[in-house]
């Protein structure tokens, strides 16, 4: 017996508004309410310079070490970290200095050339305040692609962009950035680690909406704690540091 066309017709519709096809899922959807959430594309191509005082704790050498100092981030390759052990106070105020391609690491002994691991990992660390600001993941040669949700039921999409680490992206049920997952390399032996980047809370400067707190692990193990005291919005940083030794 044939099946008449219209019925066929409505069975396809049928098919097309099936659970897995989703457009809610699509990774450009999933991008853009994230880019909302954040306080919008205009206000988020604004905020090129960044710049934040914040508590952290580090994790290393199975040691717990808090530090309090100041982040200006230009991401993804320009920035200016300075930060002193809480314990030894503000006078042992040291510097991570990014300027892609070059590196330094300013202490009170002057000037000295980051490391060649320690630069290539920083420049894979500080490539996450790039995603973060999500609107980059929009420029030409970035593709995104749906991952199948967390065990947590966030959805996530997957950045590929040339040149930089790929990067997963999970958003909670309001489609905020939650975490962001990525390969990098270890600072001192260069061996891949899995880096994951949880997000919460919420601070908020000229329109964006900035995560207050960032849990980061390595493979798993606690790696570094930040929580934001301040957060401010700038066309660009300006520092005298990163203009590096005369």
């Amino acid at each position: 017996m044939r099946i008449p066309i219209l019925f066929l017709l409505l069975l396809a519709g049928c098919a097309s508004a099936a659970p897995g096809a989703r457009t809610e899922d699509e990774p450009a959807r999933i991008l853009a309410r994230a880019i909302e959430q954040a306080g919008g594309a205009e206000a988020l191509e604004r905020a090129r310079g960044l710049t934040w005082d914040a508590d952290a704790t580090v994790h290393a050498g199975g040691r717990t070490v808090p530090i309090r100092g100041r982040w200006a981030i230009q991401p993804p390759d320009t920035a200016v970290v300075s930060t002193y052990a809480v314990e030894r106070g503000p006078s042992t105020m040291r510097h991570i200095v990014l300027a892609s391609p070059r590196g330094w690491l300013v202490g009170a002994n002057g000037f000295a050339p980051m490391p060649p691991l320690m630069m290539a990992s920083e420049k894979e660390e500080f490539y996450f305040y790039s995603v973060m600001r999500l609107v980059p993941l929009r420029a030409p040669g970035v593709t995104l692609t749906a991952l199948p949700p967390d065990s947590t039921g966030h959805r996530g999409i997957l950045a590929r962009n040339p040149g930089r680490p790929d990067v997963e992206l999970y958003v909670d049920v309001t489609g905020r950035l939650s975490r962001i997952r990525a390969r990098i390399h270890d600072a001192t032996t260069g061996n891949p680690v899995v880096q994951e980047a949880w997000l919460a809370g919420e601070i908020e400067d000229a329109g964006v909406r900035w995560p207050r707190t960032m849990r980061l692990t390595q493979d798993g193990a606690p790696f570094f704690d930040l929580t934001l005291t301040t957060f401010r919005v700038l066309p660009a940083i300006q520092d005298t540091l990163l203009a590096g030794p005369r």
